[in-house]
């Protein structure tokens, strides 16, 4: 049976974080940390861990520190993974907390570390609190609590005076059939999308989706989706070893030479000088 939410307290000495393949596609891991302070070191990095740091997706080995040589207090944090699959893409709600989820995974820095302020801290400690209480106890409805809580403490960090990244989607439009549209398509880019494909998510005719859409983005949908699948080809570029092809694959483009073409056009290098740029050599 394919996990869809899963929820504990621990105490960590040293333990390992995000083993190849040890947590399916399209699950995420969330480790919280409640009291302590130690370190995660993967590839020579160093994230320092504290009361309130919050990880997404770690990987790497999570070490307590040691004041003293008799200190032997672990660290005590609470790890969560839960399944995209909790969410519903064809309900609103549900789709924008997929397109957040979506900016999370894209801009958490370094060790998949989130910056939180000391009130978004404290909330999360609150939202770690009821999710473990609810799925300990298993009262009727815990399901349904644990995924609303789920979609709070998205609401929390985007709300986050730390989490200084724009979330184009979710400003108010004067279409709300183009809010449709533009979620559509940033829950959607790494597949192939046509134009009809999103008629059908915002129940508009082609002509006046053209006009609407590009008066509501500044942008065509090609100019739009294509902008959309670079900035996360820019990322993978340069947050992880993967190859350019397969980067490309990821991201939606259906072949290298269009990849490198439309790469180009809007960075002006390409996606292998790009990488070179920011301190990473081409996978072999």
């Amino acid at each position: 049976m394919k996990l869809l939410f899963f929820i504990r307290s621990m105490e960590v000495t040293t333990r390992t974080f995000g083993l190849e393949g040890s947590i399916g596609p399209g699950v995420h891991e969330l480790v919280f940390c409640r009291g302590g302070n130690g370190r995660l070191r993967s590839d020579g990095e160093t994230t320092l861990i504290e009361p309130g740091s919050l990880l997404f997706n770690p990987r790497g080995r999570m070490v307590k520190d040691r004041s003293e040589p008799s200190d032997r207090t672990p660290l005590s944090v609470v790890q969560i993974l839960f399944a995209e699959e909790l969410f519903s893409p064809s309900i609103n709600t549900d789709r924008e907390a997929l397109y957040v989820l979506g900016i999370v995974k894209l801009h958490a820095k370094k060790q998949n570390h989130i910056a939180l302020s000391r009130i978004g801290r404290e909330r999360m400690n609150t939202l770690m609190e009821a999710m473990l209480w609810e799925y300990q106890n298993r009262y009727r409805g815990y399901s349904w609590a644990i995924r609303l809580k789920l979609i709070e403490l998205l609401i929390t960090l985007m709300r986050d005076t730390q989490f200084n990244i724009a979330i184009k989607g979710l400003k108010p439009w004067s279409s709300s059939r183009i809010q449709d549209a533009v979620l559509y398509l940033n829950t959607e880019y790494m597949n192939p999308i046509t134009v009809k494909d999103v008629l059908e998510s915002c129940g508009l005719s082609r002509s006046h989706f053209h006009a609407l859409f590009k008066k509501e983005t500044g942008q065509t949908f090609v100019e739009y989706l294509s902008t959309l699948r670079c900035n996360r080809a820019a990322e993978l570029l340069i947050t992880t070893d993967r190859t350019v092809l397969a980067i490309a694959g990821d991201c939606g483009f259906n072949n290298l030479s269009h990849f490198h073409h439309v790469f180009r056009r809007k960075y002006g290098v390409s996606p292998a000088r790009y990488r070179r740029n920011h301190g990473r050599e081409d996978s072999p």
